[in-house]
């Protein structure tokens, strides 16, 4: 039976029947429990501690995070970076500050929502250049001709129930506000940041989207913004300047990485801009 948005949203944000036992026994924290760190899927450049290198995480298993900027800022050029550095090989040339933790070769899924399937395949097509090796493991839909509703219903059921349950290990949404039908509505909001957290850790995944920001502020468009930032685990800001874009590390959860700067060469790849003060690795006090 379909579910509408508003009992998605619902279930969601957990306005249906629960099982407080399951709960209290998933949610409870032993202080003598040694609990691990959550796997990195995606890392940018190293931190350094007690003379050992370790990589800066963008993204966790199990978490998500949001790219954030203004109309042709490059946000999915930079979305692209990521997709890329995920699944490797030539990418690594490119954009070497980016590395995707991917020892089990999961899948990239890939959704657009803004594009048409022109301009949606050839994001796609950018891509697989980049990586130049291990097109399989790269999936891209295009569902601008769908509503809000359906979009969100068919990210559940590839997440739940399609062939590739299991074997996703990033998903990219460009962008989050088009899964919902009022960008301020409270309700709505909160359902997608939860659906989000369901999905990645139900999943074992991380999810990665874009947000625009509101013309001339730097914040995101209305509730779904805010929703979506005060739950992930990464924000980076994307600022244009002529030829060079930056993707800032606004916020995270982790230690915050140094700015990516990027152009864009004559085949319309993404290029690393490197700095040497920023390539070198990080000094910090905590693992």
């Amino acid at each position: 039976m379909d579910l509408n948005f508003e009992e998605l949203t619902k279930e969601a944000s957990g306005i249906v029947e629960v099982n407080y036992s399951k709960i209290f026994q998933d949610a409870f924290i032993d202080p003598s429990e040694e609990i691990k760190t959550q796997p990195i899927a995606i890392s940018v450049r190293d931190s350094i501690y007690k003379g050992s290198s370790y990589p800066i995480p963008f993204g966790s298993y199990g978490d998500f995070s949001c790219i954030v900027g203004a109309s042709k800022s490059r946000k999915t050029f930079f979305k692209s970076m990521i997709e890329a550095g995920y699944i490797g090989g030539r990418a690594s040339v490119l954009n070497p500050s980016i590395k995707g933790h991917n020892t089990k070769d999961k899948l990239v899924i890939s959704i657009d929502t803004e594009q048409s399937r022109f301009h949606t395949q050839r994001v796609q097509r950018r891509v697989l250049e980049m990586v130049g090796s291990n097109y399989d493991l790269y999936k891209t839909f295009s569902l601008r001709q769908y509503n809000p509703q359906e979009r969100f219903q068919f990210i559940d059921w590839i997440v739940n129930e399609s062939e590739y349950k299991g074997n996703i290990g990033l998903m990219s949404i460009d962008g989050y506000v088009d899964l919902v039908t009022d960008f301020n509505s409270l309700e709505q909001s909160t359902g997608l940041t939860d659906r989000l957290l369901q999905w990645t850790a139900l999943g074992n995944m991380h999810i990665t989207g874009i947000l625009h920001k509101n013309f001339g502020t730097s914040k995101p468009v209305g509730h779904v913004g805010s929703s979506v930032l005060k739950k992930a685990e990464t924000v980076v800001f994307i600022e244009k300047d002529n030829d060079l874009t930056v993707a800032k590390c606004e916020y995270s959860r982790n230690l915050a990485f140094g700015d990516i700067i990027f152009t864009v060469n004559d085949d319309w790849l993404p290029v690393e801009v490197l700095d040497e003060e920023e390539i070198e690795p990080r000094k910090a006090n905590w693992v």
